[in-house]
């Protein structure tokens, strides 16, 4: 049988660029809903509100009665006085229902519920804030890979034309133009470009290994990154009002509202405290019969004669109790004191971080513009001293300095976007916006 190795060329290769298509490039937002939805921290935050549901439940359970049964056989050996003392073994039975309700305990129960549902509640906004923490890792993550991944670029356009006036210089070495050591120099540079250039894939790998790790994807797992095209109306874009953001972040920030819970919370826990100097008072009731076996009368008659039925009230009424009620009210005084800090060191802390997003995006925005002047005016002097230097009117030195400036200087663009960007992205997303790109 003769083989077509044309058409099974053909397969493999339909077959490869299948593949490759069908894997995924991860965009910013592809990164952040993913993380959202199963980041471990996340995963483990949501089990803990559920299990408050539970609590919920219970203490609601709490205000209903309670019923148990028992059942119990008996043997007792031991000597019988109307049988001239001779042992004699009985079986005997009891049977029984008993029941207690809590009727008052000082709103004790009915504040459990309350305090489950809080609970909850702040769990609930405990994951919110862990979803949001991870969202700013991520962004913070893929902006410094864009980043790590223009360096690149950079540094692979300085190397090539380091590598050209390398070449342009052993020329002029072997024309005996210039000295040797001057073509040390100019080999130097070159090699301090391939370093940076290696540093800068470094970077990158190292930035794509951590945005990895964040998604908490398998080592086995391919990951590739959408790199989007990054326009100055984004870098530049209007910068919204440091007021206006922190007025919004109080109100919608999961922080802010779990630190007014916990103070909700201690309140309750305060109140139930107080509870404990009130009276408690329970029904109680029980049913009960009993019989012995192998004797008279019968197991029916029995059981009928010995049928009885209890109900009563208790009351406990607290008098001394060694100052634990006391204590207990004055620890909660301190609890919600503390939570009422914790609350003004929250706000504070959101008011420092926007207000250093607003310096640093102000600032970034404000080097970018001198950077982007900066940039033109060094390149134009690179390219000017490169053709003097290919004249012979320009030292190796001169022509290193400039070539050091022009890579500094994209560096110092690099940096002012990405930060601007980063800090423009931030102070939008405590106004409530996606974050996207």
């Amino acid at each position: 049988m003769k083989v077509n190795y044309r058409l099974v060329i053909g397969v493999i290769v339909c077959f490869y660029t299948i593949s490759l298509s069908a894997q995924k490039t991860w965009t910013l937002r592809d990164c952040i809903d993913y993380a959202r939805q199963e980041n471990i921290q996340v995963k483990k935050s949501q089990l803990t509100a559920e299990s408050y549901e539970i609590d919920i439940k219970q203490s609601k359970a709490e205000l209903f009665p309670s019923l148990s049964g028992n059942i119990s056989q008996t043997y007792n050996h031991a000597k019988n006085e109307q049988n001239n003392y001779k042992y004699e073994g009985t079986f005997a039975g009891q049977y029984g229902l008993n029941a207690s309700w809590t009727i008052f305990n000082g709103n004790q129960n009915l504040n459990s519920i309350k305090q489950s549902k809080l609970q909850k509640e702040a769990e609930e906004l405990n994951t919110e804030q862990q979803q949001n923490d991870i969202e700013i890792s991520i962004t913070q993550t893929y902006l410094q890979l864009l980043y790590a991944r223009e360096s690149i670029k950079n540094n692979e356009n300085i190397l090539a034309s380091s590598e050209a006036q390398l070449k342009q210089t052993k020329d002029f070495l072997d024309a005996g133009s210039i000295t040797r050591s001057e073509y040390a120099q100019v080999e130097a540079q070159y090699s301090s470009d391939k370093y940076n250039l290696v540093a800068a894939q470094n970077s990158f790998d190292s930035y794509k290994l951590q945005l990895k790790q964040l998604l908490e994807l398998d080592i086995t797992d391919e990951f590739d990154v959408n790199f989007p095209t990054i326009g100055d109306e984004e870098v530049v874009s209007l910068i919204p009002s440091k007021y206006e953001v922190y007025r919004t972040a109080l109100e919608i920030m999961p922080e802010l509202k779990n630190s007014k819970l916990n103070i909700e919370l201690a309140e309750l826990e305060k109140s139930s405290a107080k509870g404990g100097y009130l009276p408690t008072v329970s029904l109680n009731g029980s049913i009960g019969t009993g019989n012995t076996w192998d004797s008279s009368p019968s197991f029916s008659t029995q059981i009928n004669r010995r049928f009885n039925q209890y109900i009563g009230v208790s009351v406990s009424i607290p008098i001394f109790d060694n100052r634990r009620n006391k204590s207990n009210v004055q620890k909660a005084e301190i609890q919600k004191q503390t939570a009422e800090l914790n609350y003004t060191d929250t706000q504070k802390t959101l008011l420092r971080t926007i207000e250093g997003l607003y310096l640093d995006a102000t600032s970034a925005q404000s080097k970018y513009q001198a950077a982007k002047d900066k940039l033109t005016s060094t390149e134009l002097s690179y390219t000017l001293v490169k053709e003097q230097y290919a004249l012979g009117m320009r030292n190796t030195v001169e022509l290193t300095t400039e070539q050091n400036n022009y890579a500094n200087a994209l560096q110092e663009l690099l940096q002012a976007k990405y930060s601007a960007l980063l800090s423009v992205k931030l102070l939008k997303f405590y106004q409530g916006q996606e974050i996207t790109l």
